[in-house]
């Protein structure tokens, strides 16, 4: 069953002329999201820099982490960009034991119409026997018209844009939803969203969990602050990159730096503050 907070976790590239990936502090990241009761990891979405990242070292990654994780769901990114791409990873990821995989849409030609995104994932469903999830996310790549998530036959959408009315459509439609942003989660989550996708996870997993906890039970006091301190962590550390260095100090792991177009936050960001805030329940 696909519900609850999974993690859009991070990925660790170490400083060297290459920015290799370190695979060792990966699982050890992912280890440690898992002691804090998260229900899953989505590897390589937008916070784990999957479009940086090569199709043969995703399955590097994959292949370790199915090894060695059985309590937590992995539902893999596919942020191929193009339908033989795709098409061949799916392929690759056919026999682990995915929850889902996840499917972005490819992201250049904007717009696309629904036509077009239609005969992209017709072939994308058919081609996997795993659960598909679409990947929403109109501030980076194509947006997925509620009409071509209704049409297909995929579990639903994980809904990082920001027009809340997307996810009621979906769900009126039968499709499940996952939510992709944190800003005003707990009343995202009200919608009858099944759960969260989160990067701010990496970093306050408990105040994710709390939210949806909260919003499980009903609990309308909670929740809304929950949800309020999370936002207000959102708007301390809005980058991915920031989002990396804070992760790295809440789990006392080196997640090294970031793979170009994308830059490391400063070396004289002061992270102790709001670490501080968030282990003291603070914020």
């Amino acid at each position: 069953m696909i519900e609850g907070v999974y993690v859009a976790n991070v990925t660790p590239f170490r400083d060297d002329t290459s920015l290799s990936l370190d695979v060792e502090t990966y699982l050890e990241h992912v280890r440690w999201l898992g002691e804090k009761g998260v229900r899953g990891v989505v590897p390589f979405g937008t916070n784990g820099e999957g479009p940086s990242v090569t199709a043969k070292e995703k399955l590097a990654v994959l292949e370790r982490l199915f090894g060695e994780t059985s309590h937590l769901q992995i539902i893999p990114t596919v942020t191929e960009g193009t339908l033989p791409g795709t098409l061949e990873m799916l392929s690759a990821l056919e026999d682990y034991p995915a929850a889902a995989v996840m499917v972005m849409p490819p992201y250049f030609y904007k717009p696309a119409t629904p036509e077009g995104l239609l005969r992209f994932f017709e072939p994308v469903v058919e081609a996997t026997r795993h659960t598909v999830i679409l990947y929403h996310i109109p501030r980076f790549a194509v947006p997925v018209p509620v009409e071509v998530a209704s049409a297909l036959p995929v579990w639903g959408v994980k809904d990082s844009g920001e027009d809340y009315a997307y996810a009621k459509a979906l769900l009126d439609e039968g499709k499940g939803v996952l939510v992709g942003t944190e800003d005003d989660l707990w009343r995202r989550l009200g919608t009858g969203a099944q759960g969260a996708i989160s990067g701010l996870a990496n970093l306050a997993p408990e105040l994710v969990l709390g939210v949806y906890e909260a919003a499980r039970s009903g609990d309308a006091e909670v929740g809304q602050d929950l949800s309020a301190r999370l936002t207000a962590v959102r708007e301390r550390c809005p980058t991915p990159a920031l989002r990396k260095r804070l992760s790295a100090a809440r789990s006392g792991l080196d997640l090294g730096t970031m793979r170009p177009p994308l830059v490391p936050a400063p070396e004289d960001y002061d992270v102790g503050p709001l670490i501080e805030e968030l282990e003291s329940g603070r914020v």
